[in-house]
């Protein structure tokens, strides 16, 4: 029991930490948030926070993690559906929800910046990107074989455009602060439908 307790207790003092450091990073990007800011912004010691991550980094690292957690849903989505198209729609909707919120986008920009420069962060991001687009091609390749999805293209491209849309939103946000995601969402849609949809 206490060591159910300790564990639930460890979840929490790192999801604090996770928190304060989303919102340091959002607010004043990668380098320029010291580990001091995301202390006080988590309200712990420095010692405190050493006790659960050891860098800066290991913090971005936890939060793709994090996001890998999230992208299950999609792959899940993606991989058990019947019709590929129908599956796409549905988590553009979700991933569009997302981006609702501005700091949503702001942190992807930011982790993608980072991605360039540390090869610890860019190996996290790049093992989210892989599944989320294997998932993609593997749903296509199979809506391909039963005659749902256009021969027109290669699965593995058309998995890279799907997700090349996706990045450019969270960017849109950031450039215009009266971008609305979920207004793209029938448009977008309708997109990706008529370039998948077999000729008729």
């Amino acid at each position: 029991m206490v060591r159910t307790i300790n564990q639930a207790l460890n979840e929490r003092r790192r999801q604090q930490i996770l928190k304060a450091a989303t919102r340091c990073f959002v607010r004043n990007g990668f380098h320029q948030s010291t580990v001091q800011q995301i202390c006080q912004e988590a309200g712990m010691s420095a010692g405190g926070l050493y006790r659960y991550y050891r860098a800066k980094d290991e913090i971005v690292v936890a939060i793709a993690e994090q996001e890998r957690l999230e992208n299950e849903v999609l792959i899940e989505t993606l991989l058990n559906a019947s019709d590929p198209i129908a599956a796409i729609r549905k988590i553009t909707g979700w991933i569009l929800e997302a981006f609702e919120d501005p700091d949503y986008g702001r942190l992807g920009v930011e982790a993608l910046s980072e991605a360039s420069r540390n090869p610890r962060v860019a190996e996290a991001l790049k093992t989210n990107e892989d599944e989320l687009r294997d998932a993609l091609r593997r749903a296509l390749e199979r809506g391909q074989r039963s005659g749902l999805v256009s021969e027109a293209f290669a699965p593995a491209e058309l998995a890279e455009m799907v997700m090349s849309v996706f990045d450019g939103f969270a960017a849109r946000g950031i450039l215009n602060s009266d971008f609305q995601p979920k207004r793209y969402h029938d448009m977008l849609s309708t997109m990706f439908e008529r370039l998948l949809s077999p000729t008729q």
